[in-house]
């Protein structure tokens, strides 16, 4: 599984979208949450997709999140915000699953009011994504989950990108729901130049089976510009039984 900002593609970027395609081939996860993403970075015929809808304030073919997914996907789940979040109910080798892809607003984001303070409309809607998860788990009490996408918080406690009040209300809600975040580690500690926001959680009874945890960079001396974020992926055993 693995999750990518890509920094809002354009249709016409031919160039800076191979890059992100070539990228996206060489981690070959067989699920992707891809955000600020575009129709243009199409995975293919191997992947089913299920998308968020468009927003008024993007260009044509942009969407926030986009669930690419090798895994079938049996339905497509209403979410509290079609533009900023995307769920699917996933046939995964794990058990029956859901994938939920969004994107938690940055830290300077106004609101409709345009009068936010700073970190407050990225509160509000880990409030709401809370909820939302709640709801969708309720629903689906016996399925396993996954949760990625942009988090607009670096986890890792460093302090690069991170309020300790919205950590601490992110982790809460994820601690709710028997979800651990498995990227929160410092990647800069790992020699990448930046923190990582992107984040995929996985459900507790999964995380035994871990396999591993990456991360890569955006830009890259060999590669150019593909995106100002990192991407992040983990690996997983087969032989994983659901919860």
């Amino acid at each position: 599984m693995a999750t990518w900002n890509l920094e809002r593609p354009k249709q016409n970027g031919w160039t800076k979208n191979q890059r992100r395609l070539d990228q996206i081939f060489a981690i070959d996860a067989d699920v992707w949450v891809l955000t600020e993403t575009n129709a243009a970075i199409a995975l293919g015929s191997d992947y089913e997709s299920v998308a968020s809808c468009a927003s008024e304030y993007y260009e044509a073919g942009e969407n926030l999140a986009t669930i690419w997914s090798r895994w079938k996907i049996r339905s497509c789940i209403p979410t509290f915000d079609p533009t900023y979040a995307v769920c699917a109910e996933v046939d995964s080798p794990f058990g029956a699953m859901l994938v939920y892809g969004t994107v938690i607003p940055y830290a300077n984001e106004k609101g409709i009011s345009g009068t936010a303070k700073r970190w407050e409309e990225h509160r509000q809607s880990i409030r709401q994504h809370h909820q939302d998860w709640l709801r969708i788990q309720k629903q689906y009490p016996n399925h396993l989950m996954c949760i990625a996408g942009d988090f607009n918080q670096s986890r890792d406690g460093s302090g690069w990108y991170e309020e300790k009040e919205s950590v601490a209300m992110l982790s809460a809600a994820l601690d709710e729901l028997s979800l651990d975040c498995l990227t929160k580690e410092n990647m800069r500690a790992k020699g990448l130049s930046r923190a990582t926001v992107d984040h995929i959680c996985l459900s507790r009874s999964l995380v035994p089976h871990l396999v591993n945890v990456g991360a890569w960079e955006g830009t890259t001396p060999e590669k150019g510009k593909m995106s100002d974020h990192n991407g992040v992926f983990v690996a997983m055993m087969a032989e994983v039984t659901a919860r």
